[in-house]
């Protein structure tokens, strides 16, 4: 019996490894035919960067299989649809070619083919202050104010927000963002509407133009009414307001009403 058993285990491990083999062969000699694979659709992708204001080329573009569920829309799948278009954004390599980061069909290349049909772009001078230390770069967008300061009475002068979300273009000559880091400029341009641009010409010939950096994802507007300096200079004391009251016996209402260190009452029927 002794004998006996030193070839059993032997044999258990054997049967064993023949078994796992035979399994393994037949899975792998088995058609896969439960994987899904998901839909394609081809895109039009960059091959290289392309700067803003840059015309595409044939040698910028190549085309990639992509899921169509990840697929952004207004995408193309025809290079030849984007061949000739200058790019408004820069495109990074990989990244799908969209028609809004496009100038329309047949724009000039260079820092004109960045503005879109019916804007302006208009150049401002700004110092360190107007330009928020530096950290206005292309592509960020700004708030225009413009303080107008009254030479009869200077309680009289005062600021006001003439321009919300505006998009600046450039800063000197710069129209394509490189960095985040703060730069020392002389002028903004900034994509403007052909009425902003006559209120942004207006009012820097008669005040001075500060820029405000708001978020980009911010694009809310507020209205504002100005601010004059005798409004902001005016002292206004608080006056505190109580009600009390009880009603009467013939159905009325005796309110007593006390305004800072006056006392007065007032009855509804």
């Amino acid at each position: 019996m002794i004998v006996k058993m030193k070839y059993i285990i032997p044999l258990t491990v054997l049967l064993a490894t023949l078994a796992t083999y035979g399994v393994y062969q037949q899975i792998k000699e088995e058609p896969v035919e439960n994987i899904v694979k998901p839909e394609t659709q081809s895109v039009v992708v960059a091959k290289i960067q392309l700067s803003a204001g840059k015309r595409i080329t044939e040698t910028d573009l190549h085309v990639q299989e992509w899921p169509k569920n990840i697929i952004p829309a207004e995408s193309y799948t025809d290079p030849q649809r984007v061949l000739g278009r200058v790019a408004q954004n820069t495109i990074y390599p990989g990244e799908a070619i969209l028609n809004p980061k496009l100038s329309a069909s047949a724009s000039e290349g260079g820092f004109v083919g960045i503005i879109p049909p019916g804007m302006r772009a208009l150049t401002v001078a700004v110092d360190t202050y107007s330009g928020v230390s530096g950290f206005i770069l292309p592509n960020t967008f700004v708030d225009v104010l413009v303080t107008v300061a009254s030479h009869a009475r200077k309680e009289d002068s005062s600021a006001r927000m003439i321009l919300e979300n505006i998009k600046v273009l450039a800063v000197d000559q710069t129209f394509e963002r490189k960095g985040d880091e703060p730069v020392s400029v002389q002028s903004v341009t900034l994509l403007v509407t052909p009425e902003d641009a006559e209120k942004l010409a207006l009012a820097y010939t008669e005040g001075k133009l500060q820029l405000s950096l708001r978020n980009t994802l911010d694009h809310s507007t507020n209205q504002t009414y100005g601010t004059r300096l005798r409004q902001m200079m005016a002292y206004t004391p608080r006056r505190k307001t109580v009600y009390s009251g009880e009603r009467s016996k013939d159905d009325s209402w005796i309110v007593e009403v006390i305004r800072s260190n006056e006392r007065s009452e007032i009855t509804f029927k």
